[in-house]
This record gives C-alpha cells, sequence and structure tokens, in this order.
C-alpha cells in the first residue's frame, strides 16, 4: 500500500502527521499501527492524523510504515490526483 504524509505542528507547537492512501482513509489506518507515543485521529470522511506526544516518534512511524513524506505543494497535487477517495 502506498501511504503519503504532510508533517505539521499544532497550535502549541506539537508535531502531527496526516496521512492519506489511493486505498482511502480506512485502509491507511487499518495499515499505520501508532504505539503509546502517537495519538492518532481518524473518523468518517477524514483523513488520519497522529500527534506526536514523544519526540522522534512520528519519525519511527513513517519509517516503520514506509510513508513517503510530502511537502505542501506536493501533497496537494497528489490530494488532487488521488481524488475524494482518499477520504473513504
Amino acid at each position: 500500500m502506498n501511504l503519503y504524509g504532510l508533517l505539521g505542528f499544532t497550535h502549541n507547537g506539537g508535531r502531527t502527521l496526516t496521512v492519506m492512501s489511493p486505498e482511502g482513509a480506512s485502509a491507511a489506518l487499518a495499515e499505520v499501527a501508532a504505539g503509546p507515543d502517537v495519538v492518532v485521529q481518524a473518523g468518517p470522511g477524514q483523513l488520519t492524523y497522529y500527534l506526536e506526544r514523544r519526540r522522534g516518534a512520528l519519525q519511527k512511524l513513517i519509517a516503520a510504515h514506509g510513508i513517503v513524506v510530502l511537502d505542501k505543494p506536493a501533497w496537494g497535487t497528489k490530494k488532487a490526483e488521488l481524488g475524494p477517495g482518499v477520504f473513504d
């Protein structure tokens, strides 16, 4: 499965990772097992979102699952390319 990620920050400086897949949001959520150092937020019609609780946890998650991290312009392009199916 191809997984694409976008790193970001919360308003209070926490690190985040949003993940999308051509197979849809539910498939991406099932594929990525987060440990206790990452909080997962997911729901119907939204992309899976991970919040780092311990420094380095997102990098471990990315490496463990082969997530391709994109910059913001590439993320927008890939999201448009994949279409609305990423939210399923």
